[in-house]
């Protein structure tokens, strides 16, 4: 068993009070709360932050927080660093005094990345070890609290988020943007055509050609993005940390894996952005606007969005 005789009885008593007063939960703001108010009191002169994947990114802990690591973060990219062959327990930041990190981690699963910096390694290494159990623990329960709302949030057809679920997590989701200031976009996507067709086709017929579409769905979007099966036979797909122009790009893809299925399956959208407004309502109304203007457009393949300072764009596929 360690003994920690490098510490003082000052540093010890540090670390049990932080220890005692951090509990595991999936609560993340109750969790940054108890951790911060720990950490003022038992780590003086310690600046922290915890490196999640995004849409999170670094949050701050203590003392200077994610802009003491500034230099280690803005220039790597934190899947690389999750992905490392061999994973890191404890280990110096090159562009960082002073700096340190270690991996998050809980049932053999990396989540994040714990950045430490001050004058004294023996004690920043000993913070490591009371911090990382809690806060793996904490990220494996969310994500298995994730997965559980998953398998009950779903459309069975199509595997991807209902309505309802989708509803109670944007709120949350547009209230995060506000304070974090990033940039998300919404796109309101119609199979009109198909729509059209499914009239026409049996209900095992339609349903096996619409769950071929979810199923291009999950190819295309990112792990981080949200798609979900909104009206009928429309999807709904929320990017977060995206601007307009780089959701349309992801349309484009997802335009390109339909067509390859079916000609029928030509799809119009309508996007908006959070720099236009961070209102979840107003968000999907833009969007559907935006929908009915392609529909007008005449053209096939359209998708409607805006641009900061260019207005309203289309791009019309080929």
């Amino acid at each position: 068993m360690e003994t920690l005789t490098q510490l003082s009885q000052d540093q010890l008593g540090g670390l049990v009070a932080i220890a005692r007063k951090i509990a595991p939960s999936t609560n993340w703001e109750y969790n940054y709360g108890l951790i911060r108010e720990a950490l003022k009191e038992g780590a003086t002169g310690v600046s922290a932050a915890i490196w999640w994947p995004a849409p999170d990114g670094a949050v701050s802990l203590a003392g200077a927080g994610a802009d003491a690591f500034d230099a280690f973060t803005s220039s790597k990219e934190i899947e690389d660093i999750l992905t490392e062959a061999e994973k890191v327990e404890f280990q110096p930041i090159a562009e960082v005094e002073g700096g340190y990190r270690t991996h998050v981690m809980a049932n053999r699963q990396t989540y994040g990345v714990l950045l430490l910096k001050g004058d004294d390694p023996e004690f920043l290494q000993a913070l490591a070890r009371v911090l990382t159990t809690p806060l793996g623990l904490a990220a494996h329960a969310l994500k298995l609290e994730e997965e559980v709302n998953k398998r009950t949030s779903t459309d069975k057809l199509t595997g991807l988020w209902n309505r309802m679920y989708f509803n109670e997590r944007f709120r949350e989701e547009c209230e995060r943007l506000v304070r974090s200031k990033e940039t998300g976009s919404v796109a309101i996507v119609s199979l009109d055509n198909f729509s059209a067709l499914a009239k026409t086709m049996s209900p095992d017929q339609a349903n096996a050609t619409f769950a071929q579409v979810g199923q291009v769905v999950r190819q295309v979007v990112r792990q981080t993005d949200w798609a979900v099966r909104w009206d009928g036979y429309d999807l709904l797909f929320y990017f977060p940390s995206t601007s307009a122009e780089a959701g349309v790009e992801v349309l484009k893809r997802f335009t390109k894996r339909l067509l390859s299925i079916s000609p029928m399956l030509e799809p119009l959208a309508g996007v908006s952005s959070t720099v236009e407004t961070t209102s979840p309502r107003a968000l999907v109304q833009l969007a559907t606007r935006r929908l009915d203007l392609a529909r007008k457009d005449g053209n096939r393949k359209v998708i409607c969005y805006a641009t900061p300072g260019g207005g309203l764009q289309f791009y019309r596929g080929e």
